[in-house]
């Protein structure tokens, strides 16, 4: 099969709109930081906050992978310590609390074996692609569209909640009246 291609083209060439989307997408996430600072500065007048975070945001770019990469298989690994905010549930000898422990360390692990699993199938879905980078770019944006997909629809189910369970207020006895005068003033 005989394609007319120049010297030194490859086949496999990403199409200059779709590179574009990526120039604006980028550009879009950097400036949506700036947003809320360029508008406290213009209320306010006060610059000290923006320069602060223009020279703190490239220690931001460059700490990135770690924040996303080495904290979360941290606290996933640590997901199991209740020695914190839990008075007397490390006392020894409780069957119940033994059982709690044992019911964290089966979630630890759960969570880290499907965090682990789900990185190494993408990465291993991204090697087998080689060298074609459209297909890379569509299988990463379908990625990006399921992960934000998943996120919106979290947020949608929380708000839900929020409206209808915790708006609710239940007459319950024993509640305090808070329209009496303190005996303090």
């Amino acid at each position: 099969m005989q394609t007319n291609l120049a010297p030194g083209q490859s086949a496999n060439v990403v199409p200059q709109s779709l590179i574009n989307l990526l120039r604006y997408l980028l550009i879009a996430s950097m400036v949506l930081y700036f947003v809320p600072l360029i508008v406290y500065w213009l209320l306010f007048c006060h610059i000290q906050p923006l320069c602060e975070v223009i020279l703190g945001y490239l220690s931001f770019l460059f700490y990135s992978p770690t924040y996303l990469n080495i904290l979360n298989i941290y606290s996933l690994c640590r997901i199991d310590d209740i020695s914190w905010g839990t008075k007397g549930l490390d006392s020894a000898g409780s069957g119940k609390n033994s059982a709690l422990k044992g019911g964290w360390k089966l979630l630890k692990f759960i969570h880290v074996f499907k965090y682990v699993f789900w990185n190494i199938v993408v990465a291993a879905i991204l090697l087998t692609l080689g060298g074609n980078y459209q297909t890379r770019f569509w299988v990463t944006f379908g990625m990006v569209i399921m992960i934000g997909g998943s996120v919106g629809l979290k947020v949608v189910v929380a708000i839900i909640y929020m409206l209808i369970y915790k708006t609710r207020s239940p007459k319950v006895e024993g509640t305090p009246n808070l329209h009496h005068r303190s005996r303090i003033g």
